[in-house]
């Protein structure tokens, strides 16, 4: 039987006063042992989340969102020596393919920190407009978006070209889930979870079509796993929203009644193994 142990494999550092603390009291009450937690954005960022870590380090396992124009290969080594357990990505300013990245990748699966991407289309922010910047200063706060660098058949190149490397796609592809489904089904390191609208909007029976192999049917996965053991439980929301997504995967087990076996994998049991917690 898969060891009982809940992690939030995705959740983001709030700007909010002592968000660490009112973070590991209220997952303290929803029996969440561990969290991934994305830094924000910059390098005070991945100081603040630095200094939660040190706070927490039985609870939190740090994520380093990347920087694409200021963050190097080396940034990785640095973020590894700090005691990150992985890297976080979003907004690339190409494909998240792209040869130009591949040394990152290289680096962060010869370090073994797993990589976070957000895939799918990416919220709106309040920022400056990029097409209005007039000046270097303004261009920095600015930021251009093409959600379509973002689709997760991009990871399914990843995968294979780093086969050692454990990644984690965001959002089950949003709104690319055939995409993601199959990606998922052909790459052994390659996994996704149910963050953000999808288990709002999409009814389980929809996603039991999507994820419909098993170690039995005739086109599996090669490692000979069920879909569902590529799925891990994150939340992606603030602190005291959590419990409501926590219900809505528990829901989804009871409807597709899914095994004791392959619940806990999911909330807790495939992420562990992923960041080598024991």
């Amino acid at each position: 039987m898969e060891k009982k142990i809940i992690i939030d494999a995705h959740h983001h550092y709030q700007n909010v006063p002592d968000y660490p603390d009112l973070l590991a009291e209220e997952y303290a009450s929803l029996g969440i042992s561990k969290v991934c937690l994305i830094s924000p954005k910059g390098e005070d960022g991945i100081k603040k989340l630095k200094k939660a870590m040190d706070k927490y380090p039985k609870f939190i396992l740090g994520l380093a969102q990347w920087d694409w124009e200021n963050h190097k290969p080396d940034d990785v080594v640095r973020f590894k020596d700090m005691g990150f357990a992985g890297v976080k990505f979003i907004r690339p300013t190409l494909p998240y393919n792209h040869k130009d990245f591949w040394s990152i990748y290289e680096k962060c699966q010869e370090l073994k920190m797993p990589g976070l991407f957000h895939l799918g289309i990416v919220g709106r922010s309040k920022g400056k407009d990029f097409m209005k910047a007039t000046t270097p200063e303004d261009a920095k706060e600015a930021y251009f978006v093409d959600s379509n660098y973002m689709r997760p058949i991009y990871l399914d190149t990843i995968a294979r070209l780093f086969p050692e490397w454990q990644i984690h796609g965001a959002h089950l592809g949003n709104p690319w889930y055939e995409e993601a489904s199959m990606s998922c089904r052909w790459n052994p390191n390659l996994y996704f979870d149910l963050t953000g609208s999808t288990l709002k909007k999409k009814k389980p029976e929809y996603l039991a079509e999507l994820l419909w192999w098993n170690r039995f049917t005739r086109y599996r996965d090669p490692d000979g796993r069920d879909a569902w053991e590529k799925i891990v439980f994150g939340s992606d929301v603030a602190y005291y929203e959590t419990h409501d997504v926590l219900n809505d995967y528990n829901n989804l087990f009871q409807k597709l009644n899914l095994s004791e076996e392959i619940k806990w994998k999911i909330l807790g049991g495939t992420v562990a193994k992923m960041y080598g917690v024991e």
